[in-house]
């Protein structure tokens, strides 16, 4: 008995479990190696923010010193000359007393996985779960 072709095509409609279960396995390694690529430059353009602030606070400090013999304004900030806004992403600033200038400010990541710190230099360190958050995955931000 012969099967003519428009039989054939009728018999086979839709697509087997087998073929769904491929396409799925492969879109779900496709997700996979495609999340960290999305994620980690938004941690950076985050990260950003608090160096930003970083930048600001050691200007701050410096100026501070200038003009109170040479030492830096320990604890709160607050004695700067400078207001940082309150952030979404990261707590509260701390500057550091003059005994431990290096780093001379820092800022820690709400979630606490990772802070960021500034020395006197204006070289910006990264401490804690940092992927993602410098160029080229290392501490050093700048």
């Amino acid at each position: 008995m012969l099967v003519s072709c428009e039989t054939a095509f009728r018999s086979r409609r839709g697509f087997t479990m087998m073929e769904i279960i491929i396409v799925v396995v492969m879109l779900g390694i496709m997700a996979a190696l495609a999340i960290p690529l999305v994620l980690a430059p938004r941690e950076r353009v985050i990260a950003s923010e608090a160096t930003q602030n970083l930048t600001a606070l050691l200007g701050a400090q410096k100026r501070y010193a200038s003009e109170n013999s040479g030492s830096y304004s320990a604890g709160d900030c607050s004695a700067l000359d400078i207001s940082i806004p309150a952030s979404v992403n990261f707590n509260p600033p701390s500057c550091l007393n003059n005994t431990a200038p290096n780093p001379v400010a820092s800022i820690v990541r709400n979630t606490g996985a990772y802070t960021l710190g500034i020395d006197e230099n204006g070289v910006i360190t990264c401490s804690g779960t940092c992927t993602g958050v410098c160029k080229g995955g290392g501490t050093q931000c700048n």
